[in-house]
This record gives C-alpha cells, sequence and structure tokens, in this order.
C-alpha cells in the first residue's frame, strides 16, 4: 500500500477548522494548507487564518509568507508541499491537506501539465492587452470547465487557462482529464469531502461575513492599500476587492455585506461542484460522528504505516 496523505476539503465556511482542530487533539498531526488566499500576508482576518491559538493547537504551513503583490504557481505549491510534507514525517507527525483549493489538490495528485513554451511569451504578451472580462469571455468560449471552475476575479487564473488553450490548441480542463497521474511523492490522496444543506452553509457564509467586518476586515483592507494596488492578485480576493470598492466609494456601506456574501455563495457552489466530482473516500457533514470515526481510523493508520 501506497503511503497516504489524507485530505480535508469543502467549501468556505463549512467547518473544516473545527475539525481540524478536534483532530489536532488525538492525533499528532500538522496542517498543509490547501488555500490559494492564505498565502498571503496581512489578510488573516479577510481569509481566515487561523489564529493564533488555533496554530498553538495545531501547526499549520503554507499560510502568511507572501506579499499581496506576488502570485504563486500550482508548481511552486508542490514543490512546497514536497518539502513541507517531509519535514513534518520527520518530527514523527502526518500531514494533513485542509482547504478548497481544488486545483492545487489536481497537482498533487496528478502533477504538471507539460506545456509548450516556444510561443508562450508572445501569447501572453497579446492576453495582457485584454480587459477582464474580455479574458473571461474568451475562456468561456474555449475551456467552459476552467471557466466555471476559477473565480471570475482571478485574473492570473483565468488568464492561465486561456494561455494554455492559444498555445496547444487544446483547453485546460481537458489536458489535466487526459494526463497521467504523477502523485506527489508517490502518495495517495483520500479525500474526506464536506458539505452541509445549502441553507444552513449559506447562513453559515453570512454569520462568518459578518464577523469579520466587526472584527476590523475594513481596516485591514485600508492597511493593505497603502502598501499594495488594488490589482494585486492578494486583494483581488473575495471580500478584498468590495472593500476596496467600498473604500473608493463604488459601493454603498449599507450594501457591502450583503455584496461579500453573495461573492462567497457563488464561489462554495464552485467549491462544491468541482470536488463533488472528484473521487472520494468519504463525503459528509462536519457533524457526521460515525463518518469521522472512519476518518479518524484512516489517519490512526497512516500513523502506523509511518511508523
Amino acid at each position: 500500500m501506497k503511503h497516504i496523505c489524507p485530505v480535508i476539503a469543502g467549501p468556505t465556511a463549512v467547518g473544516k477548522t473545527g475539525l481540524i482542530l478536534s483532530l489536532a487533539e488525538r492525533f499528532p498531526v500538522e496542517v498543509i494548507s490547501l488555500d490559494s488566499r492564505q498565502i498571503y500576508r496581512g489578510m488573516r482576518i479577510g481569509t481566515a487564518q487561523p489564529s493564533e491559538l488555533e496554530q498553538d493547537a495545531c501547526k499549520h504551513h503554507l499560510i502568511d509568507f507572501l506579499s499581496p503583490d506576488d502570485t504563486y504557481s500550482a508548481q511552486a505549491f508542490r514543490n512546497d508541499f514536497c518539502i513541507i510534507h517531509k519535514e513534518i514525517t520527520d518530527r514523527g507527525k502526518l500531514p494533513i491537506l485542509v482547504g478548497g483549493a481544488g486545483m492545487y489538490l489536481t497537482v498533487l495528485q496528478n502533477g504538471l501539465l507539460e506545456i509548450p513554451q516556444d510561443n508562450m511569451g508572445e501569447v501572453r504578451k497579446q492576453l495582457d492587452n485584454l480587459s477582464d472580462s474580455e479574458i473571461r469571455t474568451n475562456l468561456e468560449k474555449v475551456d467552459s470547465e476552467s471557466y466555471h471552475r476559477i473565480h471570475p476575479n482571478d485574473r492570473y487564473r483565468s488568464q492561465r487557462a486561456l494561455e494554455i488553450f492559444n498555445t496547444t490548441g487544446k483547453a485546460m480542463s481537458q489536458l489535466i482529464s487526459d494526463q497521467q497521474p504523477d502523485p506527489a511523492l508517490g502518495l495517495e490522496f483520500p479525500l474526506l469531502f464536506l458539505n452541509r444543506e445549502r441553507s444552513e452553509l449559506h447562513q453559515r457564509i453570512a454569520q462568518r461575513t459578518e464577523v469579520m467586518l466587526q472584527s476590523g476586515w475594513i481596516e485591514e483592507t485600508s492597511g493593505l492599500l497603502e502598501n499594495h494596488s488594488a490589482a494585486s492578485p492578494g486583494l483581488r480576493s473575495i471580500g478584498y476587492r468590495e472593500i476596496t470598492m467600498f473604500l473608493n466609494s463604488e459601493l454603498k456601506k449599507d450594501s457591502l455585506s450583503e455584496r461579500i456574501i453573495e461573492v462567497t455563495r457563488q464561489y462554495a457552489k464552485r467549491q462544491i461542484t468541482w470536488f463533488k466530482a472528484q473521487s472520494q473516500f468519504l463525503s459528509c457533514s462536519p457533524d457526521d460522528s460515525e463518518s469521522l470515526s472512519r476518518f479518524s481510523e484512516l489517519i490512526n493508520t497512516a500513523l502506523l504505516e509511518q511508523s
């Protein structure tokens, strides 16, 4: 049997953090974040980075380390994962992937796409001249699956998918589907997919948004804008974009919360659609004790194999 790296995934606000903290009370585990936004420094509130107390209870890796001005590729994630996975296992602990970035999980399971680079630079220059809406419109025409998977505000990944099509003549989603698996470190990645009833998830998203705003999300964004462009990859994240619009008087205060809740629900829907199409070890609510007990058995088995 191959060694495994368990994965806890699901839509935003479903309750992943609560579950991993519960598991950390019973098992020697550390988290490798599967989140494409918690990577950014100074964005603690809006990306729901684990607090100091939560970090004390269970160490999290690949969070709060990158400038909001920088992009972070799937290749960089895979490379960093391999390094950190070894460091954790060398300490006798079990790495667990936790988050909702489906593309990061795909690159761990299948490896990196080999894209010809001959005319990539020229293609990129041409696409750089297009607006965000033009990039999204063109992507929808040639790669509907990537269009629906990638957040509308994510210019970098939308353009990357379009670059791949314009370079190869094939949709990025099709290339991924046709790819022969090359799992990172030869691992298997059994997936526990967490989900809730739609109305319950929507309520949790709304409640979390209000708590974030009351906890200083607007002030956090304002401080970031003093040193970073609103067009930076980090500040194009969900919520930060809307708060920036509010700070620029493009969005009224009484509409801010509603707008953030709306785009967060849309993002959660895309996450659910993506993960439901993946092979799963288990799919359950975070409150399903029987299923979580089975996942705990998997963790225990992985620790025994590792020892």
